[in-house]
């Protein structure tokens, strides 16, 4: 959605219960207003979780939000909560037609879209300074830089570079020595017309002291390999393959045969309990950072048998390769 845009999103939901549902909306929201309808739900009735959501007060891109609620059934009290999930952009349609012709242009100082931090070490701080330059005619104005990956701080996260000048930021990080590899996508937004969404990877390499345990034990493998796993695991009982992704992204196209636990999704754990240990896995997310985190809660869980396909389903996409409509 564009900044300062207003939307909103009906969510349907239904008591399965076989006693009254209460329902109430714990706290307030920036920007967003929550209304259920109605708050007291009778057994095996339908209802509606209306959600307004204003941009105006948002950071430009990717912005997450956890809805919580109190419900209330027989006089015992449960928590749950909601995960909203939009995309912040500036609509580009406005501008007129001597910024159309007087564009800022970003340029990332770098050889390639991947930069990596090697001698990592546990508990210690190292930070990589990243260089960028405005090689347009108009001030170039970043309006947020983001790491889906906590592991990584970004300073300054938006800032300003004149037209032939150049601008840095500092990615941070501070290994905890649970895994030898951190990999992050760093998204950087802009008002360039042209790139107002600038990816790039970072990678960081830590040297784990000798004998140390790796939570996140898995077969790292390409999606060339995940594909041919795929196809000669089909029909057996003992292969799963896990979308750990969002509803909306895995309902946008999944590997054929995928099983979708989110991983942001507050059951998530309580879900991988529940499922068979001695099976084999092949995991994967949008870019390789939510499955490798899942698969330290799956290795922590007790299972051992997992593929990662670290390059997720941008690495897919950028193979070509089938994805399926899983309601079809």
């Amino acid at each position: 959605m564009f900044h300062g845009e207003k939307q909103s999103k009906i969510i349907k939901i239904h008591n399965t219960e076989e006693d009254t549902m209460f329902i109430t909306v714990v706290g307030e929201y920036d920007g967003i207003k929550i209304k259920v309808e109605p708050s007291v739900l009778l057994p095996a009735k339908y209802g509606n979780i209306t959600v307004h959501f204003n941009s105006e007060s948002k950071n430009f891109g990717k912005a997450s939000e956890s809805l919580q609620f109190e419900i209330k059934i027989d006089n015992e009290k449960l928590n749950g909560d909601l995960i909203l999930h939009t995309n912040i952009f500036e609509d580009f349609s406005k501008l007129t037609s001597g910024e159309k012709a007087n564009p800022p242009k970003i340029k990332i100082l770098q050889d390639n879209r991947t930069r990596v931090i090697n001698d990592l070490k546990p508990g210690e701080l190292k930070t990589e300074v990243i260089e960028l330059e405005n090689i347009g005619t108009r001030d170039l104005q970043i309006r947020n830089i983001q790491s889906y990956d906590n592991t990584f701080t970004i300073k300054p996260t938006s800032f300003n570079i004149e037209p032939g000048n150049k601008g840095t930021f500092t990615i941070s990080v501070t290994p905890n020595g649970g895994t030898e590899k951190l990999k992050s996508i760093i998204t950087i937004i802009s008002n360039d017309p042209i790139q107002s969404v600038l990816n790039f990877t970072i990678i960081g390499n830590v040297n784990l002291p000798k004998g140390s345990i790796v939570k996140a034990k898995a077969v790292d493998i390409p999606v060339g390999k995940a594909a041919s796993l795929v196809k000669s695991s089909k029909g057996k009982d003992d292969f799963v393959i896990l979308d750990v992704r969002t509803d909306d992204e895995f309902n946008n196209g999944c590997l054929e045969d995928a099983v979708n636990i989110d991983f942001n999704g507050s059951n998530f754990r309580k879900m991988l309990k529940l499922m068979d240990k001695s099976k084999t896995y092949l995991v994967y997310c949008q870019s390789g950072i939510r499955s490798r985190k899942a698969i330290e809660q799956m290795n922590e869980i007790g299972f051992n048998n997992i593929y990662h396909m670290h390059e997720g389903i941008e690495g897919w996409k950028a193979k070509r390769l089938k994805l399926v409509d899983p309601n079809s």
